[in-house]
C-alpha cells in the first residue's frame, strides 16, 4: 500500500471523510473546531510523505500519519464548549484532560453565571456573550448558575 493511502485512511479512520483531503504526495487532516484552533491543528495534521511507493512493510509513513493524528486529536481534546439554553447546561456533565479550556456560550435570553463555589466563578455572562475557564489541576468541579441555583453542571478534569 502506498504511503499516501495509509495516511488517507488513518485520517479517514479517525477524523471522517469531511475532515480529510489528500492531494499529491500530502495528506491534510483539518478538523472542524473553532477558527483559532482549526489552523493550528490542520498544520500540526499535516503530513508529507515520498511520491515513490514505499516498500511493502514500511512503517514511516504510518507511524508520522498516527503521530500527526494524535497530536491534532490531543490538541482538539483540549478545547471543549457547554451551551446555556432554556435555562440549562448542555452537556451537564463534561470530561476533558489536564489543560482544556472550557467555553459556555450563553444561548439563553437572561443572564447567567458559571459559579463553582470556592474554585472558579465567570461572572455574569449576557445573552449571545460566551466566557472561559482553563483547567489546570485534575478533580471533579460542579457548578451552578448563581442567578438560577437549580441550574447545575459537572467539568470532570483527568
Amino acid at each position: 500500500m502506498r504511503p499516501r493511502t495509509i495516511i488517507s485512511a488513518l485520517c479517514l479512520l479517525t477524523l471522517g471523510a469531511t475532515a480529510c483531503s489528500s492531494s499529491g504526495s500530502t495528506s491534510t487532516a483539518t478538523i472542524a473546531t473553532t477558527p483559532t484552533t482549526s489552523a493550528t491543528l490542520a498544520t500540526l495534521a499535516t503530513v508529507t510523505t515520498p511520491s515513490s511507493t514505499a516498500p511493502v512493510g514500511s512503517t514511516t509513513a504510518s507511524s508520522a500519519a498516527t503521530a500527526a493524528v494524535t497530536d491534532a486529536t490531543t490538541e482538539a481534546s483540549k478545547v471543549a464548549s457547554v451551551e446555556i439554553a432554556d435555562f440549562k447546561f448542555g452537556p451537564a456533565e463534561l470530561h476533558v484532560p489536564v489543560g482544556a479550556t472550557v467555553t459556555w456560550t450563553n444561548s439563553d435570553t437572561q443572564n447567567h453565571t458559571v459559579t463553582a463555589s470556592g474554585t472558579f466563578d465567570l461572572g455574569s455572562i449576557a445573552p449571545k456573550a460566551t466566557a472561559t475557564q482553563t483547567f489546570e489541576t485534575a478533580g471533579t468541579f460542579a457548578y451552578i448558575c448563581a442567578f438560577h441555583p437549580f441550574m447545575k453542571g459537572t467539568v470532570i478534569v483527568g
